[in-house]
Order: C-alpha cells, then structure tokens, then sequence
C-alpha cells in the first residue's frame, strides 16, 4: 500500500492565485460595502441607526474573512486590512453614539433642559466626528481597491431591501403574574453597588489620569456598568419600588447613558491601540492618518467629551439614591459612599504603627458595609486587621522619607469617623478631593 503524501493545512497563494482566486473572493466580500460607502456619500448628517449597523455588519464579515487570509501579514493588502478596521471601530463608536442620540430623551436624568440640551449637541457634534472619518476612510478604500484591480460600478447602491432590522419582536405578554415580586434588602444591595461602581470610577479618574485613555481600563468599567444595567433589569424593573418611586427609573437612566458611553470610548480606544500606535509609520498607518487628520483628535474626544459625562453622570448617582433610601426609610448616611484624603505628616511617623493604629479596624467593624484604606495604588479593607497588618509598615516605610497621602472610602457614618480617628492618633490633615477633568 503507498504511502499517502501528508498535506500542509496552509498554502502561500501565489501571483496566479491571487489574481484569479482571491482577488474575485474579496470582490464579492466588498460588494455590499461598497454600496453602503457610496450611500453614505450623499449624505451630510449621521446616517439611520440601520445604516451604521448594516455597515457594522458588513465590516465585522469583511475583517474577518482578510483575517483568514493572512491579510495582516501581506505588504499588498495590509492598508485595506487596516481600513476595514477604522470603519468598523469608528462605526461602532458612531452606532452607539446613534443609539443614545435617539434613546437619551426617554431616560429619566438628573439634569437641567439646559444641562440635556447641552449633552445632545456635544454628543451630535462627536457623531458628525466619527460620520466624517468613516467617509474619508470609505473613500480612500475605494481608491485602493480600484488600484488593485477591484473596481466599483458608478452609481452602485445598498438595496435598503437588505437593511437589517433593529426592532425585536416578542410575545404577547399575557402571563397574569402581576408585579415582580420583591425583596428590599437585594434592591439596596444593587444601590449599594452602582455607588460603589460610581466613587470607583470617579476615584480612578480624578488620580490615574494617564491610565484611563488605555481600552483595558475603559473596559472593566464598561463591563461594570453593563452589569448593574443587568441587575437593575432583573431585580428592580416592573417592581412595586420602580413603580412607586421615580428615582429608581433615573438609576437605570443613568447607568445606560454612562454605558453606552464606555462602549463609544472602547471603540476609540481599542483603535488608537491597536491600529495607531502598533503599526506607526507603516504604509497603512499613513493612510489611516491622512483619513482621521490628527491622531490626537481621538484621545481628545475620550479625555475630553466622553469619560468627563461618565463622571458628570456617576457623580449624579449619589443624588439620587440619598433620596432613594430617604424615602424607603433608610439612613442615606450608612450607603452613600465618600472617598476622603488625608495626608500623613512625615514627622508623626512614631505616631503611626501597630499598636495606635491597629483600633481602626475595630471601627470599621461596627458598620455593616466595608471601607477601604487606598495607599501607592493598593486597596486594603480597613475591617480587616491581615490587611492593616501589612499596610501600616508599608505606610512607615514611605514616612521615614516625606509626608504621606492616603485615602480612605466608605459609608458617610464610617468614614467620619475613621477620619477623626487618623486625625487624633497620627495627626492626619485632611485635603480636598478635586477631580480636575471636566466637561470642556
């Protein structure tokens, strides 16, 4: 019996077969794109929601299939790669921005008419942004398809026959169980957490300014945010709390506006990573470049209209739930969060070890939710006497040479009290906290 030749899995196309195989392949793939691009040229305002996610679609399909061909890797097809790319990330931007644009009236916020107006035309002028971008970029892709041999019909449309669509059809609701039955205690416990997400957020971006520009950062906020969305929709939507006070309805509009606005800088940011920054000063780095215009514009539109209304928006949520928990007859005082500074004088330094300083556990202990002790980037539950073993040396060892800042995060009842705690044993002179980045 003969052997059988063993076949590689990959073959490298050669001139021949990219001409006639792959070539006529990525033709096809492009066709619709092509339509949705020239349908994009005639107009001067941000397309239909249907538009953008018809193109979301076709670009997600196109980068795919260049992906499985080793586009990446290929001199030739390299920039039409990355052009791909910019649409579908500043499509995707440009989508949720449409989403919100059309959906921000129909949440209840916080906010004045001129405060809403305000916001409807920062976030307008964003969108007419990113809707030039991805033309410039559209028809710079036009160009160098036609200058590989794949050329366009003049005139050539997206059929709106092919528009997919958004709405989602459902089931007659007719399942007679009246209101979601609930408990108190899971919704205050879901307050709890959009409080604690909002002074994370707030406290992250008033003292990591560099980090947050990064998509990692941005991300786990994005998702963090998407999971209080999740919970309000399980636990508190259609119950009698939502029904009864309107507050609640504010949360979850709050909580949607800073998503979808996370969702619009990870897109801006995972591009400027990962199609900027790793491929400068290559051919299609320049292409992209000549599109955008300055490269800065990206970093400016996350520093400067997006992260700074999630901070306007979160730092709304304290607001809302004091007047929350005042009508459900709570204490505001034992839920809302507060992040304090104090700063450490260098000479108390024997003020502060062990023996003084250990007691603030048994403070933190009588309140029912934690606090927290934030020193060189590191978090340490102030109930907890492992964690305050090993920070109160570390906070030794940075005092033996200046003055030391520390903050301190938790319930208001707490935290006034942890506060004067530090003040008498060691001396702490408290700061103000001042978040230096704003809506410009």
């Amino acid at each position: 019996m003969k052997k059988q030749k063993s076949v590689s899995l990959i073959k490298v196309m050669d001139e021949r077969e990219i001409k006639e195989e792959f070539l006529p392949q990525l033709k096809n793939a492009l066709k619709n794109l092509f339509g949705i691009i020239t349908q994009l040229k005639k107009k001067n305002t941000p397309p239909p929601r249907e538009l953008s996610f018809a193109l979301m679609k076709e670009a997600d399909e196109i980068e795919t299939f260049l992906d499985e061909f080793g586009a990446n890797q290929n001199k030739k097809f390299f920039p039409i790669r990355e052009m791909i790319a910019g649409i579908r990330w500043f499509n995707f931007f440009l989508f949720q921005g449409l989403h919100l644009y059309t959906r921000v009236k129909h949440y209840k916020l916080m906010i004045t008419k001129k405060e809403y107006l305000t916001f409807r035309k920062d976030l307008y002028k964003n969108l007419l942004y990113g809707y030039r971008v991805i033309k410039k970029i559209g028809d710079k892709l036009l160009k160098e398809c036609e200058s590989i041999g794949i050329k366009t019909k003049k005139g050539e449309i997206y059929s709106e026959k092919l528009f997919p669509s958004l709405q989602r059809k459902i089931l007659p609701p007719d399942l007679d169980e009246g209101l979601l039955k609930e408990k108190e205690e899971r919704i205050i416990e879901i307050l709890i957490k959009y409080l604690n997400v909002c002074e994370e957020f707030n406290l992250f971006i008033c003292y990591r300014h560099a980090d947050f520009l990064k998509e990692e950062a941005i991300e786990k906020y994005r998702s963090l945010f998407g999971q209080l969305e999740s919970l309000y929709d399980t636990y508190i939507k259609n119950t009698t709390y939502e029904m009864e006070i309107n507050e609640f309805k504010k949360v979850r509009g709050h909580i949607a506006v800073s998503l979808h606005l996370l969702e619009m800088a990870k897109a801006l940011a995972h591009f400027y990573e990962r199609h900027i920054e790793k491929i400068t000063y290559s051919d299609g780095y320049f292409k992209i470049i000549e599109c955008i215009g300055d490269e800065n514009k990206i970093k400016e539109t996350i520093e400067k209209f997006l992260i700074p209304y999630v901070l306007r928006f979160s730092q709304k949520g304290k607001e809302i739930c004091e007047i929350i928990f005042n009508k459900i007859n709570r204490n505001p005082e034992e839920f809302l969060i507060e992040t304090r500074v104090l700063l450490i004088p260098s000479h108390r330094l024997e003020d502060f070890h062990i023996r003084p300083i250990m007691p603030v556990t048994q403070i933190a202990n009588k309140y029912s939710l934690d606090s927290y002790l934030y020193f060189n980037r590191r978090k340490y539950k102030l109930r907890d006497s492992i964690e305050m073993a090993m920070a109160i040396p570390d906070i030794r060892e940075a005092l033996m040479k200046e003055n030391v800042q520390i903050l301190i995060q938790g319930p208001l009842s707490a935290i006034k009290e942890i506060v004067e705690f530090f003040k008498e044993k060691c001396g702490a002179i408290e700061k103000n906290l001042k978040c230096e980045i704003s809506v410009s």
